[in-house]
């Protein structure tokens, strides 16, 4: 695998952990033999581009505009594309983020480039770039192969590879953008960015509460277990969807992706929506009154019985 291409994320003069894992899977995917390019675009690019100065990095490419202050598709697939010029690549990684997403598709289409969104990882097949997804409850793995002579765009989900460690010997160049940035069709005319105020992803223990709560009562019986075990709390969208638990705290597909070491999952039944974003925990301990539930299937250690019998039990043995 000669070159390969990485897309960097910054948000707000921040740079998005995960381009480093991207950078990580360029490193394995090109091999010894290799060449790994990253391009940052973005306003304030050239101040937070080091950390992707790292070992095995051939060139590191930014693009410090104003006009790539808020992103718009067209001005951001404009510059890729402009550093992609004289830079042929057998494969594009970008982080799998809202942002990932819609640039790796367009850039796709524009290369007339195979795309895999959301991929656990890439390597090569035949011969040929490759990427795949785990499914199905983690009990199917899809593996996609770039045509002959076609390159592959894809954006690589949290946990795909590991960020490298150490500095790199490659110097950061400015990319020139003369003639890159046009007019787009649309601009940004306001964006507000909430407040984060937990951290789910980094958490080492987590208790989850879900429908099978019942109410606040019991989620403050779940409240109570997080804060003995020094946990952060989270829930299932059943559980925010209610307006028991905000937003930011909910696990599964349509929220935060989660490995912690300690997983404990109360009154959850374990739609596939869920355990997806909760099943490379380390531990996991499910409470549920149903035998059956879903959930266990994914449990190290299974306590049928109800939350509201189990939990004070285990606060008294924790002495809360």
């Amino acid at each position: 695998m000669p070159r390969v291409f990485v897309v960097a994320e910054l948000n707000d003069g921040v740079l998005n952990d995960l381009s480093l894992q991207c950078i990580g899977a360029a490193r394995a995917m090109a091999g010894a033999d290799g060449t790994v390019v990253v391009l940052l675009p973005g306003t304030g690019a050239a101040a937070a581009a080091a950390p992707l100065n790292a070992p095995g990095v051939a060139e590191v490419l930014v693009a410090d505009d104003d006009r790539l202050a808020a992103y718009t598709t067209e001005p951001y697939l404009a510059v890729v594309k402009a550093a992609l010029a004289g830079r042929p690549a057998e494969a594009i990684l970008l982080p799998a983020t809202t942002i990932g997403n819609d640039l790796g598709a367009a850039l796709a289409a524009a290369l007339g480039a195979a795309c895999v969104t959301d991929a656990d990882g890439v390597g090569a097949e035949e011969g040929r770039p490759a990427a795949w997804r785990v499914g199905f409850d983690r009990k199917v793995r899809t593996v996609w192969v770039a045509a002959e002579g076609r390159p592959l765009v894809a954006t690589l989900r949290d946990g795909a590879a590991e960020a490298p460690a150490g500095s790199g010997t490659a110097a950061v160049e400015a990319l020139s953008l003369d003639g890159a940035v046009s007019q787009t069709p649309c601009r940004v005319v306001r964006r507000d960015v909430a407040k984060k105020t937990v951290n789910l992803r980094d958490a080492k223990v987590i208790v989850a509460a879900g429908a099978g709560v019942g109410g606040p009562e019991g989620l403050e019986l779940i409240r109570r277990l997080a804060t003995a075990l020094g946990a952060e709390l989270g829930g299932t969208r059943a559980v925010v969807d209610a307006g028991w638990m905000s937003a930011d705290r909910q696990i599964g597909q349509t929220g935060a992706t989660v490995r912690p070491d300690l997983y404990i999952a109360c009154g959850i039944s374990g739609a596939i929506q869920h355990r997806v974003g909760m099943l490379d925990s380390r531990t996991v301990i499910a409470i549920n009154t149903d035998p059956n539930a879903p959930i266990f299937r994914s449990a190290h250690y299974r306590i049928v019985g109800d939350l509201k019998v189990v939990i004070p039990k285990l606060l008294k043995l924790l002495g809360a």
